[in-house]
This record gives C-alpha cells, structure tokens and sequence, in this order.
C-alpha cells in the first residue's frame, strides 16, 4: 500500500469516527443515523451534476451494492436486539476485514503477504478485544445474536466487495460514489418510512441531516478512490482503525472511561497498520 493511500485511509478513518460520534452523542442515536443516511444523499447531488456520469455506469453492481447494504443494515439491528450494541458491534467490525480478505481472493485474485495477512488479523483482533472489555463490563448477547452479527458481517462483506468491483469497473470514484450514495438515501428513505415517524425524526435530527452527509460523503469519497489504488482487503482494514479514532474521541469529548484492556486493543490494531504499512 502506498504512503498516499495509506494516509488517505486514515483521514476517512478520523472522518467516519467524527460523524458516528456525533450520532451516539444524539438524544436518539438511532434517528441520527436515519437521518444521516438519508441526508447523505444531498451532497452527492452536487458532485454529481459537476462530475458527469461516468462513460461506463455499472447499473448492476450499484443496484447490489444497494441491495446488499439494506439486509445488513436490518441484520445488525436484530444482533443489537438480542445483545448490547458495544458488543455485537464490535464482532461485526472485527469480522469485516477477515471475511473481506477472503472474499477478495476469489472475486479479485488478490492475495496477501504473510505480513499484510498478519496486519488484517491484528487489525480484527484489536476490534475484537472492545467486544471483549464490553462483556466484562457487563454487556452481553445470546447465541442468536452471534449468529446474527456473523451474518450481518457476512452481508456487508459482500456489499464492499460489490462496491470494490462497480468502483473499479466505473473508474470515476467521485461520479460512481455520488450514485451509490443517492441510491441508498432512496433507499434508506423506503426502507424508514414504515418503521419511524420519518418526517418527526428527520426535524428533530436536522444538523446531522445537514452537516454530518459532509463528513460521510468525504469519508466514503477517499475509500471508493482508494479501492482503485490497493488491495480491497487492506483498504477496508486501514479504514476500520477509526475504532482508535472513536476510542480517543469518546474518552476526550464523550467522558467514556478507557482501561488497559483498551489500551491492548490499541496496540494491536497499531501493530496492525504498521505490519499493512510494510
């Protein structure tokens, strides 16, 4: 991975950890997020119309990648339903890279070196020490929730492999990200307006409707960008380190309390972006 993309990636990572803060930070996180994912579409609109569509849209692979992103969305909202979100997210985000890796060797003939293999792992395992600490400190979750994390991590993983190979395909990452972005406001719109009162929510979640689709769309610009550069799976690893983020931005702004125990999750994810670095 090259020093430009390298650094890149950790600048989407510091985003992404801003804009979920933010959210958590919500009197109701979960109408924050509904509100940034259907606001998100906004800025894409613009970079849109100043971009032009792409010579070659790969209708398809959006049409996945959408289609993907809403049964794991629902999937994570049954893990957190049988268990406590510090715990069942973390087995997500731990599971994520390792699935990715995987799953781009079949679908991109891209193999790792043992160091770059050994980096994905620590990056995982670092994650999932956080879900480790939240059991300790009482969270739990059933053996149903297990099952439904691995699965949602499972979805997901396809719908960023889905996403790597539609961005590769459209080689115009800001024209292929905006119409990725629009779609699932769409949507995310469709999928809500059943389950919420979208119109009270979205009044009541307005800044993050507004600004936070800015961090976002920033964040998600560089990694679409940044597929095209490097292996998917060491991408999407660099991209999970926003843990580190979140992790200081939550004991520095949030009064969350960090341990030893999160401090070994540090270290591990740490040694990890170096062993990615190479």
């Amino acid at each position: 991975m090259s020093t430009t993309v390298f650094f890149a990636m950790l600048l989407a990572a510091l985003l992404h950890a801003t804009w979920n803060a933010w959210v958590k930070s919500r009197p109701d996180p979960y109408g924050g997020m509904v509100a940034l994912g259907i606001g998100a579409g906004w800025p894409c609109v613009f970079l849109l119309a100043w971009s032009g569509m792409p010579e070659t849209v790969p209708w398809g692979w959006i049409a996945l990648t959408i289609g993907l992103s809403i049964p794991a969305q629902a999937l994570l909202g049954s893990a957190y339903r049988e268990g406590d979100f510090v715990v069942a997210y973390p087995i997500v985000r731990g599971l994520l890279p390792v699935v990715i890796a995987l799953g781009s060797i079949f679908l991109f003939d891209e193999g790792l070196s043992a160091w770059g293999a050994l980096g994905v792992l620590f990056v995982s395992s670092g994650i999932a020490v956080l879900g480790l600490i939240a059991t300790r400190r009482g969270g739990s979750i059933s053996l149903r929730g297990l099952w439904l994390a691995g699965l949602s991590a499972l979805v997901t993983a396809l719908a960023v492999l889905a996403d790597s190979s539609g961005a590769r395909a459209a080689n115009a990452p800001v024209a292929y990200a905006s119409l990725v972005t629009i779609g699932n406001s769409i949507a995310m719109a469709t999928y809500q307006m059943r389950r919420v009162d979208l119109p009270r929510v979205l009044v009541d979640n307005w800044p993050v409707m507004v600004a936070a689709p800015l961090l976002s769309t920033a964040s998600y610009l560089i990694t679409i960008w940044s597929l095209g550069q490097a292996r998917v799976a060491l991408v999407i690893s660099v991209r999970e380190t926003n843990i580190l983020f979140a992790l200081a931005i939550g004991a520095l702004f949030l009064r969350e309390r960090v341990d030893r125990w999160h401090g070994l999750a540090v270290a591990l994810v740490f040694a990890g972006l170096l062993l990615i670095r190479g």
